[in-house]
């Protein structure tokens, strides 16, 4: 499975990652101890199995080896997720994210090797905190202190007027990255797709920009 991602513990998180990975199209090697879980969501991803995710030789004989990224987010058992996070790193797996419980939890993972951490509590908080302060914005990512991505509805002033004419980077300070727009401007209910910008092109009606810059900026979008 030269492009799969393996997903060890399927709790609440792991399940519903795994199954999110499956439908993004990704190859998804789901694994939990259980093995009422595991068939549970047998359907939902490439591969189910049940095993230990602390004994390296189950891991091996599963194809662990051969992923090109797992996430090991095994509940609150720190030692379970420290051990298979090693074990991970030993078997040659590119990238382990691991799930850290606490602060001193995700500094102990780092420093055995983990790739990335997660704390699906923190990252949701975050979310949460952006979307009831900026409601307006419809997602917003914080990539570095004070700086985020974040996803906005074309205010009603910049329809109709191009890229070129806002001249967003010169006003606002923001970077325009993506623009969603419906694949049928006349059906509000049409799929949205992801294009490039173009500078010259009209903003439509439902238009969604993905923009890049200072957060203090973004409050000076118009509403």
């Amino acid at each position: 499975m030269p492009t799969s991602i393996a997903v060890i513990g399927l709790g609440q998180f792991g399940s519903r990652l795994a199954a999110r990975l499956s439908e993004q199209g990704a190859e998804v090697l789901a694994i939990d101890r259980s093995r009422d879980i595991v068939e549970s969501i047998r359907d939902k991803v490439t591969h189910a199995v049940a095993l230990d995710a602390t004994d390296q030789e189950a891991l091996r004989a599963a194809g662990l080896a051969d992923v090109r990224a797992a996430v090991v987010c095994i509940g609150q058992n720190f030692e379970a997720i420290t051990l298979a996070t090693v074990l991970l790193k030993q078997l040659g797996v590119p990238r382990v994210v691991a799930r850290a419980p606490s602060p001193l939890a995700a500094r102990i993972l780092s420093s055995i090797g983990a790739d990335d951490i997660v704390n699906p509590e923190e990252e949701a908080a975050d979310r949460w905190c952006h979307r009831l302060v900026a409601p307006r914005f419809l997602s917003q990512i914080e990539f570095h202190e004070g700086y985020s991505l974040i996803e906005a509805k074309a205010p009603a002033d910049w329809i109709g007027r191009t890229l070129t004419d806002l001249h967003l980077r010169a006003k606002l300070g923001l970077h325009v990255v993506a623009l969603k727009r419906r694949r049928d401007a006349d059906d509000p209910e049409s799929p949205l797709r992801i294009e490039m910008p173009s500078p010259s092109s009209p903003l439509r009606t439902g238009d969604i920009l993905v923009l890049m810059g200072k957060d203090e900026d973004f409050a000076r979008i118009p509403q």
